[in-house]
């Protein structure tokens, strides 16, 4: 009977091995084709077993045959679409807002582009007295918030200007329209935006966006509060704390930041 066991046991440990170099090959893949080779270089392991694994992933869907070696099969590709589908945006989002808003005392947004406006959908009170009036389901242009500038930060400048012209009513002079691209410009180096509310409010953001699984914007965070409690020089902290932030959500709803 001990004998049987540490068959058993043997058997167990050869299969979980298997299947975490399969894994292994499905992480590689997902940069781009590779060929077996490749693979068994990249990954310390016989080419021979490298190709065996790879035809195995190639039989079920998992991997495809390309020009330049192995790619996403189809399977991959649908249970792919089907996770996006499927993600809860604001569940997976909320501990991470929440964490934020503790640590930093202000109140965090998580927000959606819905065509030419963003969308809040949901928030975290932060423990200033004086809190920003937006709740989640409120809709603005898109142009006009921190967090609506944080979700086109991939979108090419003729986009901007034409949303921007929308939020001002179709009139902006090429004055304003020439520094709005501008400072669109500054976020998207950065990576972040830094916004002074332009209603009189006095409200200011700290928005940054959060990837998916395709590395596209697929909503923002961000921290907001009155001007007198989001002073200067407390902004670099804050936004390390938010890029952060919004990094550990991206990585929750699958984004992986391109290798090299």
């Amino acid at each position: 009977m001990t004998a049987q066991r540490e068959d058993k046991a043997d058997v167990e440990v050869k299969g979980t091995q298997t299947l975490m170099r399969a894994l292994d090959i499905m992480d590689e893949v997902i940069d781009g084709p590779i060929r077996a080779a490749d693979l068994a270089r990249k990954l310390g392991m016989s080419k021979t077993t490298a190709h065996r694994l790879a035809q195995a992933l190639k039989s079920r869907g998992y991997l495809s045959v390309t020009n330049d070696g192995f790619g996403l099969g189809p399977k991959l590709l649908e249970l792919g679409v089907m996770a996006t589908q499927q993600i809860d945006y604001v569940r997976v989002a909320r501990p991470f807002m929440e964490k934020l808003s503790e640590d930093t005392g202000f109140c965090v947004f998580v927000g959606k582009r819905e065509g030419d406006w963003s969308r809040h959908l949901d928030r975290v009170t932060g423990r200033q007295r004086l809190r920003v009036a937006t709740a989640p389901g409120d809709r603005r242009p898109i142009a006009e918030t921190g967090l609506g500038k944080a979700l086109l930060l991939d979108e090419p400048e003729e986009v901007w200007e034409d949303l921007y012209r929308q939020a001002s009513g179709g009139k902006v002079s090429a004055r304003a329209m020439k520094d709005y691209v501008a400072q669109m410009r500054v976020h998207k180096a950065r990576g972040y935006v830094l916004h002074d509310s332009e209603l009189g409010d006095g409200v200011r953001s700290i928005a940054a966006p959060i990837r998916d699984a395709r590395r596209q914007i697929c909503i923002a965070l961000s921290i907001a509060s009155a001007a007198h409690y989001l002073t200067d020089d407390i902004v670099d902290d804050l936004v390390a704390a938010i890029v952060a932030t919004a990094g550990e959500i991206g990585e929750a709803v699958g984004y992986r930041a391109p290798r090299g």
